[in-house]
């Protein structure tokens, strides 16, 4: 057989296993989100620039009711997507343990240890979190005469962030006062005891930090009685926190699209461990530094995006 023909036929052997296209069929990813809620738009915008795959889109309705995701499920099984991205808690506690045969990714979800209760093989993603680690670091660099931080937390939706707080601090030699509240009325309680026993305190997401009152009471507390808060957000160091990491929607989509890409070249989904926001925005009140007596060390400045 002469070098045309063979090169020929290897051409042609070729196109037949490629299913006569001539080229590689794109890996899908399915993604399952709110269209309406802008931070999870930005956060797809993120996962499109970093992963390899082609995109399908199955909208959804934030309202707390998990069926109508649920009823989205024999519509992504049919398309046999090769991975499946979760965007919000709703939508994650809607798949999660309900398809267990096709990796699912998450993103934009807060606190999701809590969530998820138990560990997935096909499930992993990146929490909407801010490493506590990176906080208490920042924490004892500004205030290495802390000893003690309080804080006081919902236990079905904080517990496994407020351990990985503890260990955090203990690394730093510092002591948490964490007291558990299963009512708003008890968390008030316990805030006045935490605020009053603590040289800082540690703000975490849950749905006491959606109370205006408790948040109210926070602030005041605090420059009352010359306390540090760290904060959730940006928003929160402008209101008078000390300081706070700011997640950005874009860069934690990108994140997880490059955990997708992995999982797509044959990392497993269990074998990941969960990850944590890795870019994030500082934000530092050199008002409230000041009120403190805090001498605010100069590489932290320079890595501020906002100071106030």
């Amino acid at each position: 057989m002469s070098m045309w023909c063979r090169t020929v036929c290897g051409m042609l052997l070729v196109a037949l296993y490629l299913g006569g296209t001539g080229e590689i069929e794109a890996k899908e990813v399915v993604v399952l989100l709110d269209p309406n809620i802008r931070p999870y738009v930005e956060a797809l915008a993120g996962f499109k620039e970093a992963s390899d795959a082609s995109i399908k889109v199955f909208e959804r309705r934030e309202d707390g009711d998990i069926s109508d995701e649920q009823a989205l499920i024999p519509g992504i099984r049919a398309r046999r997507p090769d991975q499946i991205l979760v965007i919000g808690g709703e939508a994650l506690a809607a798949l999660a343990g309900k398809i267990t045969d096709i990796p699912i990714l998450f993103s934009m979800v807060l606190s999701p240890h809590d969530k998820l209760k138990q560990h997935y093989e096909n499930l992993t993603g990146v929490a909407m979190n801010v490493s506590p680690e990176r906080q208490m670091k920042t924490l004892d660099s500004l205030m290495p005469s802390v000893r003690h931080v309080g804080v006081v937390y919902a236990p079905e939706e904080s517990g496994s962030l407020i351990k990985l707080g503890e260990a955090a601090l203990t690394k730093h030699n510092i002591e948490m006062d964490a007291q558990s509240a299963l009512s708003e009325k008890e968390a008030e309680h316990y805030l006045e005891m935490v605020m009053d026993r603590n040289q800082a305190y540690w703000m975490v997401p849950d749905h006491f930090m959606r109370s205006k009152d408790l948040v109210r009471y926070l602030f005041f507390a605090s420059q009352e009685n010359n306390k540090a808060l760290i904060g959730l957000s940006d928003k929160y160091v402008r209101a008078g926190a000390l300081f706070a990491f700011t997640v950005q929607n874009r860069s934690l989509g990108r994140q997880a699209g490059e955990l997708s890409n992995r999982i797509m070249n044959g990392v497993k989904p269990g074998s990941i461990p969960i990850e944590m926001a890795r870019d994030v925005d500082f934000s530092i009140n050199m008002k409230v530094a000041k009120a403190l007596g805090i001498q605010v060390p100069g590489e932290l400045l320079q890595a501020a995006k906002h100071v106030y």
